[in-house]
């Protein structure tokens, strides 16, 4: 099928996704980095554009130590990949849970989608830009 996306591309994307994610739930500011493209850039769900990789590090490690974000976990479901120019375009759903020892309580923090532009480089598959949007009763798209 003509611009299908391969299993192993799939599975690219996985394990891009899964290394984000544990930067991100571990507070490791580099390795949140090296998941962009050198040149990647971050659109954040608060409307900040952040550009290349030591932007991006500098701001992992400022969320990272924000009062409130050790414990938690984020979520994600791939929706849908494409191939479009430039590289594979990856649609996902996530949601972070935190957890608080004691009391010990459980909550989704909050939920919302990644559009995600994901490129080949020499270190493998990485974000060249990640868009993190709402998904609320506002922001959600409605086809009905």
């Amino acid at each position: 099928m003509p611009g299908s996306v391969s299993p192993e591309e799939r599975f690219a994307i996985q394990d891009l996704l899964m290394a984000y994610v544990y930067a991100t739930d571990t507070g490791d500011a580099q390795g949140y980095a090296d998941t962009f493209a050198g040149d990647g850039v971050l659109y954040t769900s608060r409307g900040e554009t952040i550009m290349g990789g030591a932007a991006i590090r500098d701001y992992a490690r400022k969320t990272s130590t924000a009062p409130g974000n050790r414990g938690r976990q984020h979520y994600f479901q791939t929706i849908r990949v494409s191939r479009q120019p430039g590289g594979l375009r990856v649609f996902s759903f996530w949601h972070v849970v935190d957890m608080k020892a004691e009391p010990r309580v459980a909550r989704v923090r909050s939920m919302g989608i990644c559009d995600d532009l994901c490129v080949m480089t020499e270190h493998g598959l990485r974000f060249a830009e990640r868009r993190i949007g709402p998904w609320n009763d506002q922001a959600a798209p409605w086809v009905g």
